[in-house]
């Protein structure tokens, strides 16, 4: 009968602590990471939509508008065309013959006393990104900040343990290299344009 007894190595495997680390920050940084990245490139195309707010703008020609000067009557009769049961909060006049109400939940409506054309404003909040985009831009301040500082933390030690995952000829002092310096040398490029 062979047994064999097997030891414990003394002493700490460094690249395996380095590996776990990177595991459990990288889990870690899932939520943050997603919440930087989709809320990102919501403010990156701020030019393109409004990533706070859902606006639908819809039309209606209410033939009747031209004939009503009484303010009254023409908020009722832009409210009754599109079924609208919000409150007027404010109302205008825009020019001689543009009428402008603007409604509690945000939405405005816009009559044009001329042709009898009402437009409608809609606006909706996208509360889930919102929320996000403030996180983003730090409008939530205080204590968002440590965490966005932490964030970054880990970041930066992501990128630098990442460097000591793989030894050998896959590791990033060999052939992967070249992505490394891919790494560096995009922002640079686009920081030269600039």
């Amino acid at each position: 009968m062979n047994l064999r007894v097997h030891r414990k190595k003394h002493g700490s495997n460094w690249y395996r602590i380095n590996r776990n680390l990177h595991r459990d920050i990288g889990y870690l940084c899932i939520g943050f990471t997603l919440v930087f990245a989709i809320s990102g490139i919501a403010v990156n195309h701020i030019r393109d939509w409004n990533p706070n707010y859902s606006i639908v703008k819809k039309t209606a020609i209410e033939p009747k508008l031209i004939h009503i000067d009484n303010e009254d009557e023409i908020i009722d009769l832009m409210l009754t065309s599109f079924k609208i049961i919000n409150s007027v909060k404010a109302n205008y006049w825009a020019s001689e013959h543009e009428f402008k109400v603007f409604l509690t939940d945000g939405s405005n409506l816009n009559a044009n006393l001329t042709n009898g054309e009402i437009e409608l404003e809609l606006i909706t909040e996208r509360k889930l990104l919102k929320n996000i985009n403030s996180l983003h831009l730090n409008e939530a301040k205080a204590a968002w900040v440590i965490f966005s500082d932490a964030y970054a933390i880990m970041l930066i030690f992501l990128a630098i343990s990442a460097l000591f995952m793989v030894k050998g000829k896959h590791s990033p002092w060999g052939r992967k290299g070249g992505l490394v310096l891919l790494g560096f040398a995009i922002p640079l490029f686009f920081m030269f344009l600039s």
